[in-house]
């Protein structure tokens, strides 16, 4: 509301006259690495305030923005360390694995040939890529678990989805059925598996996930990825008891060498460490 450039509302503007003409005492700042942002630091010029406190599970950008936090609004007071959250059961026992699918030769000819914006969509719509989520999906589906597929690419999002039979969640899709999507997945027994654009990176909150795919991302964001990741790590029911009680799977396409390979997928398993 407050980085609002348009008209508002009769009601809305008095409701921001009156938020600006106020000192507050502290401004609480959630998910605070995109303050740096032009849009976002505009908050901190039109909301006065005597302390500034910011909140983020993810304090990385991919540019060399993350070190004007330190005089937007103050240098680092604490940060938890994730091993020791996991241990004691706060937050979920990921396992994180890279599943490597061979190109068909007949997409890898056309890679080899195409400019590279058709590339990454042919990576994405690898049809052996499509059978290792088709795999995965209903592999955790008959555990009973509860399934994010992310694709940054809406195209791959829509003929993934569709081809599968199961729901979808992007930027043109309105906020009622948003919420009949979610609703269905927390509640619903028979939907276990949503699709999602990145418009889900951010704000949506969905504690009964524990498995997340990623058939395509934005390539090297570690933000992303760790934002991501915390879709899934909310704390699950016996997470002491249990090795892992949540999984992670980033699909890549690969080319050369792996298209003479007979298995369709191998899987690389390994723990999460502090440094990620």
């Amino acid at each position: 509301m407050i980085t609002h450039t348009q008209k508002r509302s009769w009601d809305a503007e008095q409701c921001m006259k009156w938020i600006q003409e106020q000192e507050w005492g502290i401004m609480v700042l959630d998910e605070v690495h995109t303050i740096p942002a032009k849009m976002f630091r505009r908050v901190l010029t039109q909301v006065q305030s005597h302390t500034k406190l910011g909140l983020t599970a993810t304090l990385v950008r991919e540019d060399d923005k993350i070190a004007d936090l330190n005089f937007l609004i103050g240098p680092k007071l604490y940060e938890a360390n994730w091993l020791e959250l996991q241990k004691e059961g706060f937050i979920a026992r990921v396992q994180c694995a890279e599943v490597w699918c061979p190109m068909t030769p007949e997409f890898y000819r056309e890679y080899l040939t195409i400019k590279s914006m058709k590339k990454m969509l042919l990576c994405v719509m690898n049809p052996n890529k499509f059978r290792a989520a088709q795999f995965l999906i209903k592999y955790h589906e008959k555990r009973g678990d509860k399934t994010i597929v992310f694709s940054d690419n809406v195209y791959a999002l829509k003929h993934y989805a569709q081809a599968l039979h199961k729901p979808y969640i992007y930027g043109p899709t309105s906020q009622s059925e948003r919420i009949q999507i979610l609703q269905n997945f927390k509640y619903n027994t028979k939907v276990n598996t949503i699709f999602v654009s990145k418009v889900a990176d951010t704000s949506f909150d969905l504690p009964e996930a524990n498995v997340l795919i990623q058939i395509s991302s934005h390539g090297g964001s570690r933000r992303q990825e760790a934002q991501r990741l915390g879709r899934i790590l909310r704390a699950k029911k016996g997470a002491i008891a249990e090795e892992f009680n949540a999984f992670f799977y980033t699909l890549v396409s690969s080319v050369g060498s792996h298209l003479t390979e007979f298995i369709l997928f191998r899987i690389i398993v390994f723990r999460r460490t502090q440094q990620r």
